[in-house]
């Protein structure tokens, strides 16, 4: 599990996105997470995605699906890392994180935003990046 000084800081930063503003963020997270990732098999989350910029909520029905998609990856990503492949492993590991951020968004919309921010520092490894998107969501 990702351990840094700077969780607090994103639980505030997370807090003081607008709450009319905390869907967009969510969005721009998950693009973000999706384009770190960089796996050929989120190429239909990218679907997704854009129907949830369009018209939120509008896939919550994928919600489930999404749920199977994350555990598959996962799964995929620990026997990656039995079998001493950690190139594999480390890409699995983003990619169930990034499609984890993307079901959060699709169920809980704007809610799911605290979620949605931590799955995001699993794909970045970092913080940081997460915080400064936040921060300028905020304007």
């Amino acid at each position: 599990m990702h351990r840094s000084t700077s969780l607090p800081d994103l639980a505030e930063t997370v807090a003081a996105v607008p709450p009319a503003r905390r869907h967009a963020a969510g969005v721009s997270l998950v693009a973000d997470s999706l384009d770190r990732a960089a796996d050929p098999r989120l190429d239909a989350a990218g679907e997704v995605l854009l129907d949830e910029r369009r018209a939120p909520g509008s896939r919550r029905g994928e919600a489930e699906r999404l749920a199977a998609a994350v555990e598959s990856l996962d799964r995929a990503a620990q026997a990656c890392r039995a079998d001493g492949d950690h190139t594999g492993y480390i890409l699995g590991f983003q990619s169930a994180r990034a499609m984890s951020a993307l079901y959060f968004l699709v169920r809980d919309g704007g809610d799911g935003l605290p979620d949605v921010a931590y799955e995001a520092v699993m794909v970045c490894g970092a913080t940081e990046p997460v915080l400064a998107e936040l921060v300028g969501d905020r304007r």
